[in-house]
Order: C-alpha cells, then structure tokens, then sequence
C-alpha cells in the first residue's frame, strides 16, 4: 500500500520513521473510517479496527479503497516531510542571529523577497531559501530590488512551518532593518570583536560604537551596502 523507498526517502532513521509511518496511518484511517483502530508495522502492516460493539476486527490492506488509500500516503508522505523539516530547523537553528548574503529570486506582487542563500560549506546538502517581507525592509530600498541583486541580510528566524495542510519547509525570515545589522557587517569585515549598533534608522544612519578605530574603507563599505551613514564612535573605556 506505501511506496518502498519511504523508510530511506526523508533521511530518517528506519525505526523513527516507521514511528512516524504508524502514527499518520493512524490518524489518517481514524479520520477516514470514523473508528478507532490501532496500527502495527513489523514484517507487515497489520491495522486492527475497534467498532462500538463487538470484537477487534483486523483489516487487510488490500481491501482499503483506492480513494482511501491516496488518501493515507499523502498524510505519512507530509508526517515524514514534517518531522525532516523539524530536524533541518534544529540544525540550521545556529545561523539565527547571524548576517548572511543572498541572491534575490523571486519577488512577489505585494513586495516580498525570497532569497537564495549563500551558507557555508557545512549545510551545504540543504537547498536553503530565506523569507523577507516588505516590513522588514529599509523604506528607501522597496520597490527597488531587482532579481539577481546580491544583498545581505540578518537572519531573524529559523521556523520549521507548514503550509495548508500540504508540505512543510524550513522558513527562514530575514530582515534588512534590525539594528544588529550593521554591527555584525563590520566586524565581519574587519575581525574586531564588540562592535556594537547603539541606534539605528535604515536607510537614514546607524551609531556605532567599537572598542578600537577600524579601518575607513569597511566603513565605507557597510555604508554603501546598507543605504545610510554610519556615525563610528571608539569606546572611552577602550581609550582609558
């Protein structure tokens, strides 16, 4: 009744994946018979029907309609494809707060960015897509993004989702706008730790602060990939 290769499909181990296989079976035949019933899978897949009167009755696979049987592979392949997605959110949970370029892919009618990025070589086997709504970018950049331009961004959230009922992805949100922005671009171009972002508004300027002077050409060149001005202040604990 399932095809062969869901065990190995999802990259699950074969015991949590059957784990998985049996409870969406489960659900699936509770929802679709309207009795409780219990699931089994070993040699085989073996289903027992509890009705409101009388004794357990088991039911062959082979005699679930067509219909039905579309039915329950379409929610073991989403239970399978929900608990991946879990387990790909867990190992990309670490990029959170973390700047990240990205090329724009697609851009939707009401504005909003996806964007294909560029991870290091450690999550290299995932197809990574980030998210960027309209709100989280700076105002004098909307409207202007072109497919193909390279940006970076701030990874917001790393969200295992799923949508309507029918697949299930890692979400990534990304913002042009947050405050830790600038901050983690400097210190990404220059290797000085505790630089810090006092106030910012994107697209206007951003105060920083840095424990030691850095060089003018990053400066410049956060500035210019951001849109804004950036007022670079040295800690008076760092000149003490």
């Amino acid at each position: 009744m399932l095809p062969a290769d869901l065990l190995t499909k999802y990259g699950l181990q074969e015991a949590e994946a059957i784990e998985v296989i049996k409870f969406a079976i489960t659900r699936a035949l509770t929802v679709a018979l309207r009795m409780n019933l219990a699931v089994r899978i070993e040699d085989r897949l073996e289903i027992t029907v509890f009705p409101d009167h009388g004794e357990p009755v088991e039911l062959s696979p082979a005699m679930i309609k067509r219909k039905v049987r579309r039915f329950i592979i379409h929610h073991v392949e989403l239970e399978l494809q929900k608990r991946q997605v879990m387990r790909e959110a867990e190992e990309l949970k670490e990029l959170r707060g973390k700047n990240v370029a990205g090329e724009i892919s697609r851009i939707t009618e009401d504005g909003a960015l996806y964007v294909a990025l560029e991870i290091s070589d450690v999550f290299s086997h995932l197809i990574l897509a980030g998210e960027c709504p309209v709100r989280y970018q700076p105002l004098h950049e909307r409207g202007h993004y072109r497919i193909g331009d390279i940006r970076e961004f701030f990874i917001s959230s790393v969200l295992p989702i799923v949508v309507n009922g029918r697949s299930a992805h890692v979400r990534i949100r990304l913002s042009r706008i947050t405050k830790e922005l600038p901050a983690l671009l400097l210190t990404e171009r220059t290797s000085v730790a505790g630089i810090v972002c006092r106030r910012r508004i994107a697209g206007g300027f951003s105060d920083i602060v840095t424990p030691v002077r850095i060089p003018k050409d990053a400066i410049n060149s956060v500035g210019k990939e951001l849109g804004e001005h950036l007022n670079v202040f040295i800690s008076q604990a760092s000149t003490r």
